[in-house]
């Protein structure tokens, strides 16, 4: 066996063993906002593209990824709730300003369309979080959050897993 075939089995070994913590961890801070970072989009379409899980795998990526993402968004929501707006300016690596046309277009969102629009904004890509701000500081109520954030992050990551499954059948 040459030394590039062992050291990719390796690494796909390790992926095996630490890349679903990771991927609970990197999607957590994602919903906190702090995953913003980079694009774990394209990380979690990677990771499957990778590791080419079965249809049981896939849905279990699926199912952790969405719960994480939800406790981190349920932390800004929480914190937004007790702390109001300025809870953004203690996210670590987000330079958010409430006062900017950014945040004011959301808060907009969120006053006109309520459930709605948190449901629209978790499955838009530049929007995904925000929108936990103005539900949190208007006390909207959190089981029908949950419902709305855990349904459309359900959708938005059954897609990104998804794709690169579909794309790799098709090239099989």
């Amino acid at each position: 066996m040459s030394p590039e075939t062992l050291s990719l089995e390796y690494a796909l070994a390790v992926l095996n063993v630490l890349g679903l913590p990771a991927l609970f961890v990197v999607f957590v801070m994602k919903g906190a906002l702090v995953g913003k970072i980079f694009p774990t989009s394209v990380f979690l379409s990677g990771y499957v593209a990778i590791t080419t899980p079965t249809y049981v795998g896939a849905i279990t990526i699926i199912v952790l990824v969405t719960v994480a993402h939800v406790i981190g968004q349920f932390v800004v929501y929480t914190g937004s709730r007790r702390y109001g707006e300025q809870i953004v300016s203690s996210i670590p690596y987000v330079d958010l300003d409430p006062s900017s046309d950014r945040f004011q277009r959301v808060d907009d969102w969120f006053t006109r369309y309520g459930g709605v629009a948190v449901f629209g904004t978790n499955v838009i890509p530049w929007s995904r979080g925000l929108i936990a701000i103005p539900a949190g500081v208007s006390s909207y109520p959190r089981r029908r959050y949950l419902v709305h954030v855990g349904t459309s992050t359900l959708l938005y990551h059954t897609v990104y897993v998804a794709v690169p499954l579909l794309g790799l059948a098709m090239l099989a």
